[in-house]
């Protein structure tokens, strides 16, 4: 039996639904006993999707438990290893990966950085609690370290623009700082992943300077892929997409060994629902198009 219910009461629900941090839990969905919120890796439980404050640093250690801390903060927190969690991790869904361009590195080198500009598309002309992702991220698809794991700052709509960064999903565990807002169709947001040492930074910002951002521990990670994409969930109506493009522009990937690199973009979806096309410009653009035959 799956139920859904809504968080917000009485006079402070739409505040709430306006101003919330963290929008996933606005939305709780009840399946098996057991409370679900929606994320960029689908519905996952919601004792393992973590909100931290921006800034903070997630440290996995070898027994499994992670150590949240942000001295800006004042915080710090340890989430013990869950084989709950661990049992329901989602890995790295595909599945409502909808539009995507993707590339691997080049042999024997890895991320340093990447970073593009995000153009917001118009807002869907419906709203039907649907969920929509973009986001550029980086993996380590060649197995190096615990396990497969994902960065990426995302922007989100849900009711409303909002971006966040986003880190899924070591031992079933994945983590998000606060969503920053005053985001509206036709600005450009700045989203990038960067390595350095053992450490590696993501960074969501929107054009007013506003950030939003998590440090992951790398632990022998070597991230050797980088993606542009757009993902979604509960889409029932073609004007659940926004009308138009989305643009990934000035998308600048560094080597490990320093240098630039010029990525040469595939995409292995093809073209998606409602006239949903990815448009590889060229290795710094990529364009995401629903709802148009042609711009």
């Amino acid at each position: 039996m799956k139920i859904t219910w809504f968080l917000g009461l009485l006079l402070i629900a739409s505040a709430v639904t306006a101003q919330s941090l963290y929008p996933h839990d606005e939305e709780i969905q009840i399946i098996n006993g057991e409370e679900h919120v929606q994320t960029p890796f689908g519905l996952m439980l919601r004792e393992c999707v973590h909100n931290v404050p921006s800034g903070t640093y997630i440290q996995e250690s070898e027994d499994g438990s992670v150590f949240l801390t942000n001295n800006e903060k004042n915080f710090a927190q340890r989430i013990q290893k869950s084989e709950k969690c661990q049992k329901a991790n989602p890995r790295i869904k595909l599945e409502q990966w909808i539009d995507n361009g993707g590339w691997y590195l080049p042999a024997n080198t890895t991320l340093s950085k990447f970073e593009a500009n995000y153009f917001v598309p118009n807002t869907p002309r419906t709203t039907n609690n649907q969920w929509i992702y973009y986001f550029i991220g980086s993996q380590n698809n060649d197995g190096s370290g615990p396990e497969i794991t994902i960065l990426q700052p995302v922007l989100s709509y849900f009711r409303g623009w909002y971006f966040q960064s986003w880190n899924c999903c070591p031992d079933g565990q994945a983590y998000n700082s606060p969503s920053i807002f005053n985001i509206t169709p036709h600005d450009e947001v700045y989203g990038s992943v960067e390595v350095k040492d053992s450490q590696v930074t993501i960074i969501s910002q929107n054009k007013l300077g506003e950030q939003s951002t998590l440090t992951v521990d790398r632990i022998g990670r070597n991230f050797n892929w980088i993606d542009a994409t757009l993902e979604t969930y509960q889409i029932t109506n073609c004007t659940d997409y926004p009308k138009g493009r989305m643009t990934y522009s000035q998308m600048n990937v560094t080597l490990s060994d320093g240098t630039t690199a010029l990525p040469e973009w595939y995409n292995s979806f093809g073209p998606s629902e409602c006239l949903g096309k990815t448009v590889i410009q060229d290795p710094q653009t990529i364009s995401i198009y629903h709802n148009v035959l042609k711009e």
